[in-house]
């Protein structure tokens, strides 16, 4: 039996890992735990290059095939049994994006296992981080920001330079808040009434 699930991230497009959590990936690769982001739409070409951005970080990418996304979220989550989860978050702006946090969401209210995995649950920032989306959880990476840049230039097909600009200016912006040089965001959110226990990751 291998290592178990830390983090597991259930994202919709291969490079949503990186830019919303690059860094902290990173990080927590270095600190010796496992890490899978587990990817809704893809094809060769995306794949490829998400096979080569999770082998610069160091962690595992599982990709949907032929199954419903509700079935296919619903399995993640029990093949992972995760420590921590992470996705999208409900007022993301992109359809997708929104689509599997609700979706997310659904499979964690049906699960009979919610009160044993994940024990903490957090969505990711969005385009346009508001104070409508809540107190975050920022996590410094200021150490890991230049590893999470070259993991992003990996998406050849998705501009890498446009996706190094928008993490760049998140990135600051939340490390202002922690007089870090860079940091991500990460909100918690209610299941069913119950919110996971709130500390700096892992």
């Amino acid at each position: 039996m291998g290592k178990p699930i830390y983090l597991l991230l259930l994202v919709a497009h291969c490079d949503d890992a990186e830019l919303w959590a690059g860094g902290t990936i990173c990080r927590l690769i270095h600190q010796g735990y496992r890490v899978v982001a587990a990817i809704t739409h893809h094809n060769s070409v995306r794949k490829r290059e998400a096979a080569s951005s999770a082998a610069l970080l160091g962690y595992e990418v599982w990709y949907r095939e032929r199954t419903s996304v509700i079935d296919w979220t619903r399995t993640c989550l029990r093949k992972a049994r995760p420590e921590v989860l992470m996705t999208h978050h409900s007022l993301d702006p992109h359809f997708e994006h929104h689509q599997l946090s609700q979706l997310t969401l659904r499979a964690l209210t049906k699960s009979r296992q919610r009160s044993v995995y994940p024990r903490r649950w957090y969505w990711f920032d969005t385009y346009y981080s508001t104070e409508e989306l809540g107190c975050p959880v920022l996590i410094d990476i200021s150490g890991e920001f230049t590893r999470k840049c070259s993991a992003l230039e990996c998406h050849r097909s998705q501009e890498p330079s446009s996706l190094v600009t928008m993490a760049r200016a998140m990135n600051q912006l939340h490390g202002q808040r922690i007089r870090a040089e860079y940091a991500e965001a990460f909100f918690p959110f209610a299941l069913l009434g119950r919110w996971p226990k709130l500390r700096e990751l892992p």
